[in-house]
């Protein structure tokens, strides 16, 4: 019988490779959470004088690009889970796109841009 050994690596060894792209996005939005979180208090620091509009602009606008980060991720989620072949489709997105005639790019353009315009509106009246 022969016994197979595995060598498991160091976790020092496995943090030492570069960032891959995920793991930069969820630092990005990490650092934008604790900046939503914490802006006021940044804020009277900068400026002792700064009011409570000042932080509640700089809030909202934080926090819209929060939401709208997470409504991109959240879409890209779905498709992938709901829709098996976009996954390939989305890694091979400029080699599928340019095989389209110009009038098929602009339906995919402006289809997107009018469903994204769309969902945000939805999105407003729903909150509001």
């Amino acid at each position: 019988m022969k016994t197979l050994q595995t060598n498991t690596p160091w976790l020092i060894k496995d943090m030492a490779g570069e960032l891959s792209g995920k793991h930069k996005i969820g630092i990005v939005v990490l650092l934008m959470l604790a900046l939503f979180l914490f802006i006021g208090t940044i804020l009277q620091f900068v400026d002792p004088t700064a009011g409570v509009l000042d932080i509640g602009i700089l809030s909202v606008w934080l926090f819209g690009l929060l939401v709208g980060m997470a409504a991109i991720f959240c879409s890209l989620w779905l498709q992938e889970i709901l829709w098996q072949p976009f996954k390939a489709f989305r890694k091979e997105f400029n080699y599928h796109f340019n095989q389209l005639t110009s009038w098929q790019q602009c339906i995919i353009y402006f289809s997107v841009l009018f469903l994204s315009l769309f969902a945000v509106l939805w999105a407003l009246s729903i909150i509001l």
